[in-house]
């Protein structure tokens, strides 16, 4: 369609455009001033799914914020170079962008699922209706009932919105090439339109069209049987009246509050092409144009619905209509665009005041942890403590070169191992809970399989850290002398034995996905090793002093480490940049451990105190005092409710919250 040739032609059709548009968003609920959300959704937002995920995201958006600004105030400066660091700084917030984007993204599916789940009891309801109107042979003919059972099957599969074309009714005043090419052209155009724009695969704005299914035009009563039938499944339809001189634009819809029903003051082709043949066009260009207009407003129509009914349940949605300028001419969509961009950003206050309102409302306050026991049954210092998976039990080790494990529930003692002849430095289950390994100063780490110990003599000096990968299938140790080991568990062959470090190594610990083992010392670095191939994929170096304890998340995607400098690092995996350092002890932290739902972060430290940090907002939120003297190690239980402590005092404490 040839706009610059036709200027007349594009103004009249604007001003026609605008009419429509201004028409739809005056008489529906889609208004600048709007406070009030739909029934469905409503009841989407206060699935307590949605509650949790909104709560989460708030925390994690404003804390993003709050390490933007800081990163941003001590920001680059245009007049230098740029310099490592910087480059640092500009990569961590470009993540910081991405973060925000992932975390809308999997709201926005969360959203988009739940909705499915609210029309399902309905769908099946209708369902069986279905039977009863066909068996009073009172089936609406331009849909066929196999369709419609279709319609429904898919709906449950997944949500989307259902756009309805049927072909236009054109007066026969018009060639019949004219009817035959505008009908073609409706159906194909837009059904490339929307398989391009609102592709029934999106996680987004699916949207199924079902132009093809209509042989024949329909009119206003079928409409409303249609409505009868699909009143489940959040529809559109659009369709058009053509007479000799104008054309109508009818819209019926359905799915988020009560029906809407629209017509719009008619577009004047006859005089749209008295302006084109005056700007030099002949009849069959014309009607050419004539036609591709009307295609065009199809267009315009079905993607504005499409944005505003997904706005309506997605208030993080980014309308599709900002980015078709190119299909579009922008003079026909200036006016859409503003009135969208009204609408999202009135959903948006809304949506941000009621995310802030909930967050406060049911922020997580600091739980009031209490010491619930004191366990004495060590002679000398507790260096270790690990919690079975089962949650029933947890193992310690000592100084007094014992290991014990402890009924977690009544603080009585089960077993006492023995066998190392020095500090038993470190302890730890396997994923299964049927295997204890234990590290000691004695040079030897040591297997429990029902509490029969097997030793290993494979270090040349004492053995700091023990740690299984989680398919139980290997463990490594780490040792005084500067190296790691990574052993077949099942064949008791060793595996790799790591060299990078140039002290002593104080603590490992595997990925989640068991793909990389995590290695730091005392020579201020931390290594990430790949397993696979025992190379080493990173380093990091930036603890000033030595490095005594790691953790890794839940999730996977982060973990942190404490230092004889009083602070934890909390840093990504994948890349190995800093994200937050904690600085609230005042002596070397021993220990660290997240709990299990990832919230929150303990620490205990030499200052004889255990500290929880959330890691949201990345705030200091309890500070457990009750140990006399240092506090070595930390565990939370698999529930969470539940936290271990060690200690120099040669106690064990057992703290649990109200």
């Amino acid at each position: 369609m040839a706009f610059d040739t036709v200027g007349a032609a594009v103004g009249f059709v604007t001003h026609t455009t605008n009419r429509i548009i201004s028409a739809f968003i005056n008489q529906t609920l889609v208004q600048e001033n709007i406070v009030n959300l739909p029934a469905k959704v409503q009841e989407v937002r206060q699935d307590q799914r949605v509650l949790q995920a909104e709560i989460d995201y708030y925390n994690r958006r404003e804390a993003r914020k709050k390490e933007f600004l800081q990163i941003e105030k001590t920001g680059l400066d245009a007049d230098l170079p740029i310099s490592a660091d910087q480059e640092v700084k500009n990569a961590r917030l470009q993540q910081i962008k991405q973060e925000e984007i992932e975390d809308r993204s999997k709201l926005s599916v969360l959203y988009l699922d739940l909705s499915r789940e609210a029309t399902a009891n309905e769908i099946g309801i209708k369902q069986k209706e279905i039977q009863g109107i066909f068996d009073q042979q009172k089936w609406p003919g331009v849909l066929s009932r196999d369709e419609a059972q279709r319609i429904f099957v898919d709906e449950q599969k997944k949500p989307r919105l259902l756009m309805l074309v049927p072909p236009p009714d054109i007066s026969d005043d018009f060639p019949i090439s004219f009817r035959d090419s505008l009908k073609k052209e409706i159906r194909n155009q837009l059904k490339l339109f929307l398989e391009k724009y609102y592709p029934l695969g999106s996680d987004f704005c699916p949207v199924e069209f079902y132009g093809k299914y209509f042989e024949r035009s329909v009119f206003d009563a079928e409409v409303k049987q249609l409505e009868t039938i699909l009143s489940a499944v959040p529809t559109a339809i659009i369709y058009t009246d053509i007479t000799d001189h104008e054309v109508y634009f009818n819209v019926r819809f359905w799915g988020l509050q009560e029906p809407v029903s629209l017509s719009f003051e008619p577009l004047d082709w006859e005089e749209l092409k008295r302006q084109l043949e005056e700007a030099g066009s002949d009849e069959t260009k014309s009607l050419r144009t004539i036609r591709q207009t009307i295609v065009i407003l199809h267009k315009l129509l079905a993607a504005f619905l499409a944005d505003w009914y997904y706005l309506n349940i997605n208030p993080n949605y980014e309308p599709q209509l900002f980015n078709l300028s190119s299909d579009f001419p922008s003079i026909w969509t200036d006016k859409m665009m503003e009135k969208l961009k009204l609408i999202r950003q009135t959903y948006r206050n809304i949506y941000n005041n009621e995310l802030k309102i909930l967050a406060n409302s049911q922020k997580e306050r600091p739980k009031f942890w209490r010491c619930v026991n004191t366990l004495y049954g060590h002679s000398d210092h507790i260096f270790s403590v690990a919690v079975n998976p089962d949650g029933k039990t947890f193992a310690s080790g000592s100084a007094d070169k014992s290991i014990k494990v402890w009924n977690i529930e009544t603080g009585e003692i089960i077993h006492t191992l023995t066998g190392h002849s020095n500090y038993v430095r470190s302890v730890t289950f396997s994923h299964d809970g049927k295997i204890i390994a234990s590290g000691s100063d004695d040079k030897t780490f040591k297997l429990w399989h029902s509490l029969k110990g097997k030793t290993f003599i494979e270090h040349s000096d004492g053995v700091n850290s023990v740690a299984f990968s989680p398919d139980s299938q290997t463990y490594a140790t780490a040792s005084l002398d500067k190296t790691v080991k990574i052993w077949d568990l099942i064949n008791e062959k060793l595996i790799y034995n790591l060299i990078a470090h140039e002290n002593s190594i104080n603590s490992i610990v595997f990925s989640i996905d068991g793909q990389h083992l995590i290695s730091a010392g005392c020579d201020q670095s931390i290594k990430i090793w790949n397993v696979r191939t025992g190379m080493v994929d990173t380093t990091i170096a930036d603890h000033s002093e030595s490095i005594n304890t790691i953790a890794v998340s839940p999730d996977g995607k982060t973990f942190a480490t404490g230092s004889d400098n009083n602070t934890i690092k909390l840093w990504y995996l994948a890349t190995g940049e800093l994200i937050n350092t904690f600085a609230g002890h005042t002596d070397c932290v021993n220990s660290i451990a997240f709990s299990p739902d990832g919230k929150t972060l303990a620490s205990c430290s030499n200052d004889k105190t255990i500290r929880l940090w959330h890691l949201e907002t990345k705030e200091l939120i309890n500070t457990l005092v009750e140990h006399s003297l240092n506090v070595y190690c930390v565990a939370f239980s698999p529930d969470g409710k539940t936290i271990v402590s060690g200690s120099a005092d040669n106690t064990i404490k057992i703290w649990q919250y109200n």
